[in-house]
């Protein structure tokens, strides 16, 4: 027995066996180490084949298309952006969304403008991107809303609340979610219905402020055409609208009165004076009461276009800040 197990244990030694099993052994022992070699490095490779990459989860829609002005001006959102910067809402639940942002009047760079939404279908969350305003742009310092409707990939459920996020709105790629819901709808304009802005005549005429309750320092410069200024007297509801001109009051614009037309944005018409007088040269100041149509959000810059009031009708433009008030008794 003894001698049995030795034998057994030496069979286990490449030296025991006959020299052309021993050649075949090591041939076989290199043949495995190369396979294994070959396979690390096969696995280690750059660029060797991976596995495949599942496609990615969002959708891209169609690009935003701008809602424009009667629609914007029924939405009702003012108040809204004035303080959050952006609304969202669906302009046909579960198939588009409008998106709203509060900016510069100028549009373009001025403002935030946004990409087609996204999809995340497993969610489902919509994803807007966005490209930031452009620092180096001249913009002008009103506030107006702005709105796109940006159509879906695909129809989701609008029945049921929808993540809406929002990227990269002020350029720092940060993301702001909102939530929409089944209720958050854009209202259809009233067209072709008339204008829900009445017009001028339904507000009171204007009405000339007493010489003595008109500021020392108006800000008019005489160098300008026309040199007018315009203060809030309660914000929202009436301006103060101040003139400069001559002495002689039968040579001077009146107004008409003013209208909304839109959001942040006033007109107010004068009536240039067909007197065949003599003017004097002097320079005095005139100021008006004008109350508008109706009320209007006044917590940003408000933009005023006059027209009428300057030589030969020349117009301007005025930015009214939320604390220009004039402060009468």
């Amino acid at each position: 027995m003894r001698t049995t197990s030795m034998s057994r244990t030496r069979a286990l030694q490449p030296s025991a066996l006959p020299r052309g099993s021993r050649m075949l052994a090591a041939v076989v022992l290199v043949g495995a180490a190369a396979l294994v070699t070959g396979c690390a490095i096969q696995q280690n490779t750059p660029g060797a084949p991976s596995e495949p990459i599942s496609p990615p989860v969002a959708i891209v829609g169609d690009d935003p298309v701008s809602i424009d002005d009667a629609r914007l001006e029924t939405s009702g959102l003012m108040d809204e952006v004035s303080e959050q910067g952006v609304a969202v809402r669906w302009a046909v639940p579960g198939e588009s969304i409008a998106v709203f942002v509060g900016g510069s009047g100028s549009g373009g760079g001025c403002i935030p403008q946004p990409h087609a939404a996204g999809l995340e279908r497993n969610a489902p969350s919509i994803v807007v991107r966005f490209d930031p305003t452009d620092p180096d742009l001249m913009c002008t310092m009103d506030f107006r809303v702005h709105g796109w409707e940006l159509g879906l990939a695909e129809a989701v459920d609008g029945a049921q609340p929808v993540r809406v996020r929002l990227v990269n709105l002020q350029g720092d790629d940060a993301a702001l979610d909102l939530q929409l819901g089944p209720d958050d709808l854009l209202d259809e304009p009233a067209d072709p219905q008339p204008s829900e802005i009445p017009d001028a005549g339904e507000a009171p005429a204007p009405t000339a402020i007493p010489a003595a309750q008109l500021p020392d320092d108006p800000g008019l410069d005489p160098m300008q055409d026309p040199a007018v200024a315009v203060r809030w007297i309660d914000p929202g509801v009436s301006l103060a609208v101040l003139l400069g001109g001559s002495g002689s009051e039968q040579c001077v614009p009146q107004p008409i009165g003013a209208t909304s037309t839109g959001p942040g944005l006033v007109e107010l018409a004068f009536e240039s004076t067909t007197a065949d007088v003599d003017c004097s040269a002097d320079f005095r100041t005139y100021g008006w009461r004008v109350t508008l149509p109706e009320a209007i959000s006044a917590t940003m810059p408000v933009s005023v276009t006059i027209t009428g009031a300057g030589s030969d009708g020349a117009s301007a433009t005025v930015t009214v800040q939320p604390d220009d008030v004039l402060e009468l008794p």
